[in-house]
């Protein structure tokens, strides 16, 4: 998936719901997403900083 569309789904998420500022961010196995990391052209979505 490109970083545009992943921004894309997000903010339709930011759209629809209230309290998005309590809304957790995780991972499909369940693990919390720490930070994004922009590497050699591509962003990883990992669990550590």
């Amino acid at each position: 998936m490109k970083l545009s569309k992943f921004v894309e789904k997000l903010e339709n998420i930011l759209k629809t719901e209230k309290d998005s500022d309590k809304i957790d961010v995780r991972m499909a196995d369940n693990i919390f997403v720490v930070e994004p990391v922009f590497k050699d052209g591509v962003v990883f979505i990992t669990d550590e900083k």
